[in-house]
């Protein structure tokens, strides 16, 4: 599967989990009162969209960017804190700082002209690596490590500069299910 897939099945599962809830929340399939419709649009659109996004990064998301107090939108890690994740098959597991923690897939929300060390573990014994990408999911200034396969062995990827074209980190070998976003402020 191409990470181009990926993306378009992800807009697919928020737009598509965004009409469901709307729908729901608008009431539709029922009747109304002259108002019902205008109500219900007003509910549907302000709250329906809200939910959508909120039920889709963390529910509809194949690969769960976000759980539950999620970091998208959030403030940015503090310069020069380490990252700390956990790396297995099934996705990155946020492990510091506090506001990562817990989350799989965590949103990276970094600080643009800053420096960043991300070390990760190997929780699981598969091969896994790290790797910084654009866009164009091509590397970006060589921000990668090797592949290890020894399980508890950690790596350190260190940023010397956050750039904005930083968009996404991955496992090359699980880069279907290990990969989250980078959001530089």
């Amino acid at each position: 599967m191409t990470r181009g897939s990926q993306t378009s099945r992800r807009t697919v599962l928020r737009l598509g989990g965004g009409a469901a809830i709307a729908a729901a929340l608008a009431g539709c399939g029922g009747g109304g009162g002259p108002d019902g419709n205008e109500n219900g649009n007003e509910t549907g659109n302000e709250t329906g969209n809200e939910t959508s996004n909120e039920t889709a990064n963390e529910t509809g998301n194949e690969t769960g960017n976000e759980t539950e107090g999620g970091s998208g939108g959030g403030s940015a890690i503090e310069p020069g804190t380490e990252i700390m994740l956990g790396g297995e098959t099934q996705g990155w597991q946020g492990q510091e700082p506090q506001q990562i923690a817990g989350q799989t897939n965590p949103t990276l929300v970094l600080q643009e002209g800053e420096s960043y060390d991300i070390t990760w573990e190997n929780l699981d014994g598969a091969g896994h690596n790290i790797q910084v990408l654009d866009d164009n999911d091509e590397i970006v200034d060589d921000y990668e490590t090797e592949i290890m396969t020894e399980q508890g062995e950690t790596q350190t990827l260190s940023i010397d500069e956050v750039t904005g074209e930083m968009a996404q980190y991955i496992c090359e070998p699980h880069q279907a299910t290990m990969n989250g976003d980078i959001e530089v402020q």
